[in-house]
């Protein structure tokens, strides 16, 4: 793979010590710090700052559902932490409220963008300045039940939109009374954000986007209208789940009740606790049509535009984005680490189902449209609700997505 490229040994990175020379103690907002996985890794990264700046650092933890309100409260109380985790959805909050510091200056250093894989840092970049440090990230690729597929006379998985489609009719089973026993792929259409994100991955299937490249809205375009006449027919047709939520679906497929579906690599562990019997017959695939998958930063560390000493801020950036931490990323999380060579061979081995989304992670298409950044949780429920009239009451592809464009445009136009 070109940008997230297999090692073979643990590699390092040069570290540039910007801390001061005096003690400082730094705060840090960061999410899950005291769960297994991901804060194990927090913490090795935190004790290693420690030991390599002899500065302190003052943890601020919070879980993933509280993330959100915890950190707008703080930022909006003036007390925010020097370190903040940040994502590309709310990134552009940040920045509008004069919230963050822009890291060019550090960035710029020599060896310092290069310990990142190309294109990492766009995502968190406004108006040509950079904002945080990609640390984490996602798409949603292609998951299937290989078993199911050799079942029904399939010895590879749809390799685009159309054989997906043909192979989610002739995966489905139903038994003498017409009941399905078996879904041929999972395809989220209730009322909720993840609806958004199906429809904007067969938008991309299709050619399009939701939003043109100057942030105007595009619901009325050609592409997004084949997208809802796609997850239309799926429907109608019966080969996918009918109005259940996300992580329905998601327990339909681990347990063998669905043949194949759209989701990230963290689906595996879940199979592993929930089907370990037929674990080996689920593998994965790259997502089933030409251009880019969706994602992008789901965590990222910024510093405070406050920060009485963003230099001892950086340092600890500055050591996540190491080597030395990239490396082992993977050993305590299911997200894809952006270091550069951060995948060692030996962790791709252990799960080589990883491979599509270290492939795709550095050119995923952003959930939230661009332009919008700071209006996502006003523009999904517009879009998912054009999604459920069609699916649900009937309204034409095309006259469900002109009245979510009207409403947006209403609402959230630049």
């Amino acid at each position: 793979m070109r940008q997230l490229a297999l090692a073979t040994a643990l590699v390092t990175s040069p570290l540039v010590m910007t801390a001061a020379t005096a003690k400082e103690t730094v705060s840090f907002f960061v999410i899950a710090y005291n769960e297994p996985g991901l804060g194990q890794w927090w913490q090795k990264l935190v004790k290693i700052y420690q030991d390599k700046t002899g500065n302190e650092i003052s943890i601020r933890n919070t879980t993933g559902s509280d993330y959100y309100t915890q950190l707008i409260t703080e930022v909006a109380s003036g007390s925010a932490a020097d370190i903040l985790t940040v994502n590309q959805n709310n990134v552009r909050e940040l920045v509008a409220g004069g919230q963050l510091r822009p890291l060019n200056d550090f960035v710029d250093k020599p060896g310092i963008r290069e310990l990142l894989a190309d294109g990492a840092w766009d995502t968190l970049t406004v108006d040509g300045k950079i904002y945080g440090l990609p640390i984490t990230g996602r798409t949603l690729e292609l998951l299937y039940n290989s078993c199911h597929l050799k079942e029904s006379g399939f010895d590879k998985p749809p390799a685009n939109l159309t054989e997906f489609i043909d192979m989610a009719r002739k995966l489905t089973k139903r038994d003498g009374s017409g009941t399905i026993t078996r879904y041929g792929a999972n395809m989220v259409n209730a009322n909720e954000d993840p609806t958004y994100e199906m429809l904007l991955m067969l938008t991309l299937a299709h050619g399009g986007s939701l939003t043109d490249k100057d942030g105007n809205f595009t619901l009325t375009s050609e592409p997004v209208v084949k997208a809802l006449t796609v997850m239309k027919t799926l429907y109608d047709e019966g080969v996918v789940p009918r109005g259940l939520m996300e992580t329905d679906q998601r327990s339909l497929f681990a347990t063998g009740s669905t043949a194949m579906t759209i989701d990230g690599q963290w689906q595996f562990p879940f199979i592993k606790e929930n089907n370990a019997a037929n674990f080996d017959c689920y593998k994965s695939a790259k997502h089933p049509w030409d251009g880019p998958a969706t994602g992008g930063v789901n965590q990222g560390l910024a510093i405070n535009a406050k920060a009485a000493n963003p230099e001892a801020a950086w340092a600890l950036l500055e050591i996540a984005a190491s080597g030395e931490m990239q490396s082992v990323f993977s050993d305590h999380s299911p997200y894809i680490p952006y270091g550069r060579n951060a995948l060692t061979q030996a962790q791709l081995d252990a799960r080589p189902y990883l491979k599509p989304w270290a492939e795709s992670i550095t050119t995923a298409h952003p959930i939230v449209p661009r332009h919008h950044e700071d209006q996502f949780n006003t523009i999904w429920p517009i879009v998912a609700e054009a999604v459920v009239s069609t699916l649900q009451n009937g309204v034409a592809p095309a006259d469900a997505l002109a009245k979510a464009q009207a409403a947006l445009e209403e609402c959230c136009k630049k």
